[in-house]
């Protein structure tokens, strides 16, 4: 089975929406902090999720797509 490939900007964009989106619908709490400027990110522990999550959906698209250059 040939493999469709996919830029590698799409590639990044699309499993860290997906990662996102996991993050904010399974947090128990708010997953964003905001800095006294204003920035926001995410909590640790969100991070870690985002991480952990962003990794497992790369494995899954290497399954069917080819991460193009």
């Amino acid at each position: 089975m040939s493999k469709i490939t996919i830029p590698t900007e799409v590639w990044i964009e699309l499993y860290s929406e997906l990662a996102e989106w996991h993050v904010e619908k399974s947090a128990h709490e708010h997953p964003w902090e905001e800095d006294g400027e204003g920035n926001k990110s995410y909590t640790e522990d969100a991070q870690d999720q985002f991480d952990y999550t962003s990794d497992c959906i790369e494995k899954i698209l290497e399954n069917f797509f080819q991460r193009g250059s």
